[in-house]
């Protein structure tokens, strides 16, 4: 019977020092100071440490990651948000910048795309987007310019402004028949379109694709030729 009575006893004493030490453990973290967890982005990580022990929180590093934006050894995130409620005591995990992956931008104005696409893979640099554009200055397919800039610091994506050559020019085929060669020839010049006579003589007898209709720069007119009337008349004498 004594028995039972001192485990009745040393069992209500050990539910009575539980009691006690959770209501003690409850008033100590209840008692610790609300604040605003604060920002630590683009700060070195002395700062970031000095900062929070004067709030009695605690940083711990995460990881790192590359950033354009912020500087090598300075913070760049944290997993609790800025001015987010938190007790005194807390730790604040943060991630930390490696500096920018890429660190010079090479030249791409003046490459073809092929040349373009085969430097950005030597150099680990994404092609994030191609502007394409009319251009007199630049052969189709020529870079004319980019951004960031040669030599600019920082990213590790570019985007491109290609040419897409000059504009395309329309004109109303002229009526070339009955005009001498040499006459032909100059108005097509003046045009940008090309010429292809066949046949002898020194004027236009025929053409394809005939008068008026609409032709594109660089595109070829076909000219039949024959002899001037004057020629013809001293070939039968």
């Amino acid at each position: 019977m004594q028995g039972l009575l001192r485990i009745l006893i040393y069992t209500s004493f050990f539910v009575f020092l539980v009691v006690v030490s959770s209501y003690v453990t409850f008033r100590v973290m209840g008692a610790k100071k609300t604040i605003e967890a604060p920002d630590l982005t683009g700060k070195s990580l002395v700062e970031a440490n000095k900062e929070l022990l004067s709030k009695r929180l605690y940083m711990k590093i995460e990881g790192e990651e590359f950033s354009t934006e912020v500087a090598a050894g300075y913070i760049t995130r944290q997993d609790i948000p800025p001015g987010s409620k938190i007790k005194e005591g807390r730790t604040i995990r943060v991630v930390v910048s490696k500096g920018p992956r890429i660190y010079y931008m090479p030249v791409f104005n003046g490459l073809t795309m092929d040349e373009a696409r085969e430097l950005a893979l030597k150099e680990n640099i994404k092609i994030r987007k191609v502007i394409r554009v009319h251009t007199e200055s630049f052969e189709k397919g020529t870079v004319v310019a980019q951004r960031p800039a040669p030599e600019e610091k920082g990213s590790d994506s570019v985007t491109l402004l290609v040419s897409k050559g000059p504009f395309e020019t329309l004109y109303s085929c002229p009526d070339f028949r009955e005009m001498p060669l040499d006459e032909a020839k100059a108005l097509a010049g003046r045009l940008g379109i090309e010429i292809e006579p066949a046949g002898f003589g020194g004027v236009v007898a025929e053409q394809t694709p005939p008068p008026g209709s609409i032709l594109k720069r660089g595109e070829t007119v076909k000219l039949r030729l024959r002899q001037e009337e004057e020629e013809e008349e001293i070939r039968w004498l």
